[in-house]
């Protein structure tokens, strides 16, 4: 396993790294979990033929939350990536709690809907396995995808937005206390 080998190296995400991503030399991605059991972002997948009403569903009731999302179509343009920044370090079993939650409203709001195209969230565990690194996914913007409106972040009419930089600096960034206050009390 790779987490067992004593040669493995790693490689840092230099400037350059990033800028080979976005020329499309290369693709990176980055784990979502931390060593800390923590995650910055959270990031929910969908698939198959209903992906689309189905991330605008997810969006929607984000939204309805406070929430503000970001949806990326996939490299193939048969997915989407719904991603939601946090300001700070999150306990991934908090994100993770705050993405089935946005996903309960939508249950509640479309009564009978399969919603089969839901794969998983990013990070896909609470905590991280020994000696292990989570799941990975893919960054957005790789330039090769990008040529075919895809890895990029898309209106709720699957058009791209111009800007994609300016997009995301205008989706805001939860807070944990931001989250604390959408999330029902546990009880």
């Amino acid at each position: 396993k790779c987490s067992d080998c004593q040669y493995r190296r790693y490689k840092p995400c230099t400037e350059s790294v990033v800028k080979a991503h976005l020329q499309g030399d290369i693709t990176i991605g980055t784990y979502a979990i931390r060593e800390d059991d923590s995650c910055i972002f959270l990031a929910a997948d969908f698939d198959k033929s209903t992906w689309h009403d189905d991330v605008w569903a997810f969006v929607k009731e984000a939204q309805e939350l406070g929430i503000m999302a970001g949806v990326e179509r996939s490299r193939s343009g048969n997915g989407a990536h719904a991603w939601i920044f946090f300001s700070e370090p999150i306990q991934a079993v908090m994100a993770r709690r705050l993405g089935f939650y946005i996903l309960e409203k939508v249950f509640e709001a479309n009564p009978g809907c399969d919603y089969d195209s839901y794969d998983r969230f990013f990070p896909n565990q609470d905590t991280l396995p020994d000696g292990g690194f989570g799941n990975l996914i893919a960054l957005p913007l790789q330039h090769k995808p990008r040529l075919k409106d895809n890895t990029v972040f898309i209106k709720a009419d699957g058009s791209v937005y111009p800007d994609q930089w300016q997009y995301l600096a205008s989706l805001k960034k939860l807070s944990r206390t931001d989250i604390l206050t959408i999330l029902p009390s546990q009880t």
